[in-house]
C-alpha cells in the first residue's frame, strides 16, 4: 500500500473596517462616534435643543424669583409703612388720652378746691353765728340773773312783810333763769 503523506491546511479570515459611522434616527441620546481602524475618532453629540430650553427655563426661574423677591420687598416695605402708621396712631391716641386724663384730674382738683373753700366758709359762718348766739345768750343770762337778784331783793323785803305768794313767783323765776343758763352752757360746750 502505498505510503501516503500527510497534509494540513489552515484558513484565517481577518476583517478591517475602513469606515466607522452609524446612522441615527428617532429619539436617542444623540451621540455619534466615528473612527476608523484604531483611530481615536470623532465624537459628536447633539442635545436636540435641550440645553437651550434648559437655559430658557433657568432664565425664566431667575426672572420669576427676581419678581417674587421684588414683591416680597414691596410687601415688607408696605407692612413697615402700615406698622409705622398704626404705631403713630397708637402713640397719638395715648398722648390724647393722657392729656384728657390730666385735664380731668385738674378739673376735679379745681372742683374739689371750690367745694372745700365753700365748706370752710360755711363752717366759719356757722362758728361766727354760734359765737354770736352764745354771746347773746350770755347777755340775756346776765340780765336774767340781775332780774332774779332784783326779784330776790324784792322778795326778801316782802318776806319781812309776809307776802308768801310773791316768794313762789320768785322761786319759779329763779328756776327759769337757771334752766336758760344751763341751756346756754350746753350750747356753748357743743
Amino acid at each position: 500500500m502505498g505510503g501516503g503523506g500527510s497534509s494540513s491546511s489552515s484558513n484565517s479570515t481577518s476583517t478591517t473596517n475602513t469606515s466607522g459611522t452609524s446612522a441615527i434616527s428617532g429619539d436617542n441620546l444623540g451621540v455619534v462616534i466615528s473612527g476608523v481602524n484604531g483611530n481615536l475618532g470623532n465624537i459628536s453629540m447633539t442635545d436636540h435643543g435641550a440645553m437651550e430650553k434648559a437655559s430658557e427655563i433657568a432664565k425664566g426661574a431667575l426672572d420669576s424669583n427676581s419678581a417674587a423677591i421684588k414683591q416680597a420687598v414691596d410687601l415688607g416695605s408696605d407692612a413697615i409703612k402700615s406698622n409705622e402708621k398704626v404705631t403713630k396712631a397708637a402713640l397719638d391716641n395715648g398722648q390724647e388720652s393722657l392729656s384728657k386724663a390730666l385735664a380731668f384730674g385738674k378739673s376735679s382738683v379745681d372742683s374739689n378746691r371750690k367745694v372745700t373753700e365753700k365748706a370752710i366758709d360755711n363752717m366759719r359762718m356757722n362758728s361766727a353765728d354760734t359765737t354770736s348766739a352764745i354771746k347773746s345768750m350770755a347777755v340775756q343770762s346776765g340780765e336774767n340773773a340781775r332780774a332774779a337778784l332784783k326779784m330776790a331783793e324784792n322778795t326778801a323785803s316782802r318776806s319781812q312783810t309776809g307776802s308768801a305768794g310773791e316768794i313762789s313767783k320768785v322761786a319759779i323765776a329763779v328756776a327759769v333763769v337757771s334752766a336758760v343758763s344751763i341751756v346756754a352752757m350746753v350750747f356753748k360746750g357743743a
